[in-house]
């Protein structure tokens, strides 16, 4: 079985399950909640995604989920630089992928508690959540195919962005939650 787990197997999972939500968003979410605390359990993060319709998701899907907490956890806690938003592969489409990054930055947002404001923050942590907000309120449908290098930058910019927050928000004790 491949180690890492994909965006189409998680979306597949949600998509057989008949659940509402993406994997892009519902990994983005999960990637906030460890960054705010990487004592986060995988029950709360799946519990806060789905809500009612978590009963829904069962045997390989379920795994999957799993996998893929477990993945995000060790990629953040390990600090290894191995973090990866989960997004769609090259082949999909640019305005595809630069919605599955909106939707990735939504979900983390969320999972972060990030309300907008601007106070309380560590470091650079402001700075790249406001950035993450922006993303968000792109229009992925304006996206043309010479984009594509925008679109890398941005992505390689959530990578890294989500790695300076884990580590300035762990640096701090105890974690606020905003």
């Amino acid at each position: 079985m491949n180690d890492v787990v994909s965006f189409e197997e998680v979306q597949d999972a949600l998509t057989h399950s008949d659940v509402s939500g993406t994997a892009a968003e519902a990994h983005g979410l999960l990637s906030g909640m460890l960054c705010m605390d990487v004592a986060t359990d995988g029950r709360q993060w799946l519990g806060d995604f789905f809500g009612p319709e978590l009963s829904e998701i069962k045997g390989e899907d379920r795994l999957q989920l799993d996998r893929l907490y477990q993945q995000t956890r060790r990629q953040l806690v390990d600090f290894d630089f191995s973090f990866e938003p989960l997004l769609p592969d090259d082949e999909e489409s640019l305005e595809s992928r630069a919605q599955a990054l909106g939707e990735w930055c939504h979900g983390f947002l969320q999972g972060i508690g990030y309300t907008g404001t601007k106070s309380g923050w560590p470091g650079e942590t402001t700075e790249i959540l406001g950035d993450f907000l922006e993303i968000v309120r792109l229009d992925p449908a304006a996206a043309g195919e010479g984009d594509e290098s925008a679109y890398t930058e941005l992505t390689e910019y959530v990578r890294v962005g989500v790695q300076v927050i884990h580590s300035e928000l762990q640096s701090q004790t105890p974690p606020q939650r905003h």
